[in-house]
């Protein structure tokens, strides 16, 4: 099987590729779309890209937390979470959502963003500086591994 993971922040697009159990991709796609609507359409054909490109059996995100979150980037949130769930309803691709925090608990202790970007290099052998590229593949990784439980 094949995961694609997809960080939810609206300004760019972060990502990560499982096959299976073992990491095969990830990256950071720039929006260059200077409004709102426009950013919003690079996002879908970007996401519809990273589709085809990887033919994923399932797109994950992870699930929206508003409490944790600005209340400016709420909207910007679930306009991004309907494009995924349309773009995967277009590609017959499963879309699912999961709450991570319990797993990066467990697997960093306290999850702060150093930790996290710690915990994927050293294990990954990769050098990331991004917290989000970071997170979509612990939210990869967790969906692979069966650890993740709590999901939409």
């Amino acid at each position: 099987m094949r995961y694609l993971a997809i960080s939810k922040t609206p300004y760019y697009i972060a990502y990560a590729v499982f096959e299976n159990k073992v990491l095969y991709d990830y990256g950071k796609i720039e929006l260059k779309g200077d409004s709102g609507l426009k950013r919003l359409l690079e996002w879908e054909n970007k996401v519809a890209d990273l589709i085809v490109k990887y033919s994923p059996t399932f797109l994950l995100t992870h699930l929206l937390d508003t409490e944790y979150m600005m209340k400016k980037d709420i909207e910007r949130i679930v306009e991004i979470r309907t494009i995924l769930q349309l773009v995967s309803e277009k590609h017959s691709v499963i879309y699912m959502e999961f709450k991570t925090s319990g797993w990066e608990k467990r697997i960093v202790g306290r999850a702060t963003n150093l930790r996290k970007l710690r915990l994927v290099n050293n294990g990954y052998e990769i050098e990331i500086d991004d917290v989000e590229i970071a997170n979509a593949i612990i939210l990869c990784e967790g969906v692979a591994h069966k650890k993740l439980q709590v999901a939409r």
